[in-house]
């Protein structure tokens, strides 16, 4: 059975265990009337210090140039080399992202990592305030 639309846009950060890890579920419609909330979480996430972001599409059910507007933001103002993995985007998304070129700059892959299942949302709701160690 399939899950029905979300009509908001919805964006979750987690943050793995090794405070290096930051999973991105993004949810709903992510269109212009969302840019306020993807730059909160661009801002979010610029202001960690992961290495690894993995950002889940599965549950995005309209993407379009905001979309790809902001990976391509976040892909130059994460944290150091901190890569970008782009995880279980639809056919048209795949299709957005190897179009424009974003492929270049992300990962694609069609599941979730291991760390996912360990990843907790810190602050306990939606685009979570992030904090991590360096030790």
């Amino acid at each position: 059975m399939k899950d029905p639309p979300i009509d908001n846009l919805v964006i979750t950060l987690a943050q793995g265990r090794d405070d290096h890890t930051v999973c991105v579920s993004i949810a709903g419609d992510v269109d212009i009337a969302g840019e306020a909330q993807l730059a909160r979480a661009a801002r979010q996430l610029a202001a960690t210090c992961c290495t690894r972001v993995y950002i889940d599409l599965k549950a995005v059910t309209f993407a379009g140039s905001t979309l790809i507007n902001f990976l391509f933001r976040l892909s130059t103002h994460l944290p150091g080399n901190a890569s970008m993995t782009l995880c279980r985007p639809d056919a048209m998304t795949v299709g957005l992202i190897e179009l424009t070129g974003l492929s270049e700059f992300a990962t694609v892959r069609a599941d979730l990592p291991a760390e996912w299942t360990m990843a907790q949302v810190r602050d306990g709701g939606p685009v979570a305030a992030l904090t991590c160690s360096l030790a």
